[in-house]
């Protein structure tokens, strides 16, 4: 009878007390998990300049160990159009996010900024909800207001509003994180000193060294860099919460947004480099164009510029790499455009939404049974269904998008379903938060 009742007892453990199961449990281990880390504007021909030159250790490993190559983007390169299109796997037609702002007036004759209620189809976290798998987002673009979630949304308003509600001592803005009540927590992780959080991130200061550059201008004149600042506050603050959340959270699906990359860029050549090196530049179009040997050294120099900006994402890569060495995990590292050296009025520019034909982005892909070696013809709107297929799950029957099977060494069978975006919850619009988007998209030149 005693025998019987210590067999009784182990049976019954396990579901009177199963919230004490730590992460990484058996059953956990065996399920995979895929972590997405998007960074905005990252190129391989800046990335492969300082691999060459030794400043990019672990860049350069991930080209050796893993599957890597451009990622076809989207003409004109438009970050919520793109970013839109790898969390649904749809084109513009179908999602509906076709710029910054909406190109209907509201009653008061603006064009209010597009935000997640606007996207029509559904993303990557609505359709692991369905099949009951939890998801992680910082930061993702177009994810503010929070939508409900199986697991923790914290949207792209949220570094904004927890910054701003640092300063003014506890004015809470909760509806920037699902579930409300995590925002509390997450912005006790707030760094407000900005020479602090550059010194954190190994950046250099960049209005500091524009200022001492022999220009007539002073950094205030430049929108761009009057916003540096609050941008490096910010993505102090999304790269601590990320890993945070990284380490403590369970979970399925895990993406992070990472914006400096896009930021740097967007004033490196315009304000970083010297004047006559410029001239220099406009003297060597050819029918125009630069030849790719002057196209390579100005790759170089830019490159020379934003090497801090890469050397962190080194470090906040690596901090994800070596946090999950006992799960199943499947890494996409993945830039939504690059940018590139075009001609316009007979004088070179550097960007990437003027060029013809937009600059691809890069893919890394490492994991369990993934063929190292160089991607070919992967697109943006593949991401969506691949994610998909390496949690088996069924794809989207009407994505543009396919999986990538051709970089691994197993398959799984075809499965189709339709997914359908949840219906919007109401919230109230925080007309703050609004104007500083504004003001950011205004400094980077998106809009007017």
């Amino acid at each position: 009878m005693q025998v019987k009742k210590i067999v009784l007892l182990f049976l019954v453990l396990p579901f009177v007390f199963p919230a004490c199961s730590p992460k990484g449990t058996t059953e956990k281990k065996d399920r995979p998990v895929v972590v997405i880390l998007g960074l905005d504007g990252a190129s391989w021909e800046l990335i492969d300049p300082l691999i060459a030159k030794g400043r990019l250790p672990l860049f350069k490993e991930l080209k050796e160990k893993s599957a890597w190559g451009y990622l076809r983007t989207i003409t004109p390169a438009k970050s919520p159009v793109i970013w839109t299109s790898i969390a649904t796997g749809k084109t513009v037609a179908q999602h509906g996010i076709d710029d910054f702002r909406s190109k209907k007036a509201d009653a008061k004759g603006n064009f209010p900024i597009l935000q997640a209620r606007d996207i029509r189809q559904a993303s990557l976290w609505d359709m692991l909800d369905v099949n009951g798998l939890r998801s992680m987002l910082v930061n993702w673009y177009l994810s503010y207001p929070p939508q409900p979630l199986n697991g923790v949304n914290v949207s792209d308003y949220f570094a904004k509003s927890a910054i701003s509600s640092h300063r003014k001592k506890g004015n809470i803005q909760s509806q920037t994180v699902y579930p409300p009540e995590r925002f509390a927590d997450l912005a006790k992780l707030v760094v407000p000193d900005y020479q602090q959080a550059l010194k954190s991130l190994h950046l250099p200061d960049f209005p500091e060294l524009y200022k001492k550059m022999d220009t007539r201008k002073e950094y205030l004149d430049l929108l761009i860099l009057k916003q540096f600042p609050n941008w490096v506050l910010q993505e102090k603050l999304v790269t601590d919460v990320a890993a945070d959340l990284f380490l403590k959270e369970d979970f399925d699906f895990f993406a992070v947004y990472l914006k400096m990359p896009d930021v740097v860029q967007h004033f490196a050549y315009m304000a970083m480099v010297g004047a006559a090196y410029k001239k220099s530049m406009d003297r060597a179009i050819v029918d125009g164009d630069l030849p790719e040997a002057v196209k390579a050294e100005a790759y170089a120099r830019v490159a020379d510029i934003v090497c801090p900006v890469y050397q962190n994402l080194e470090k906040t890569i690596r901090r994800f790499l070596e946090a999950e060495k006992d799960r199943e995990v499947y890494f996409i590292i993945i830039s939504d455009h690059s940018f590139t050296f075009y001609v316009r009025d007979n004088k070179i520019h550097y960007g990437h939404i003027e060029p013809k034909i937009a600059p691809n982005g890069i893919i890394i892909m490492r994991g369990p049974g993934v063929k190292a070696g160089k991607i070919k013809l992967a697109s943006v709107y593949d991401i969506a269904p691949t994610v998909l297929y390496l949690l088996d799950l069924p794809l989207g029957r009407h994505m543009k998008g396919r999986p990538l099977r051709r970089l691994f060494t197993f398959r799984h069978g075809n499965r189709y379903t339709v997914y359908k975006k949840k219906k919007p919850q109401p919230f109230k619009q925080n007309r703050e938060l609004d104007e500083e988007i504004l003001e950011e998209l205004k400094a980077l030149g998106y809009i007017d």
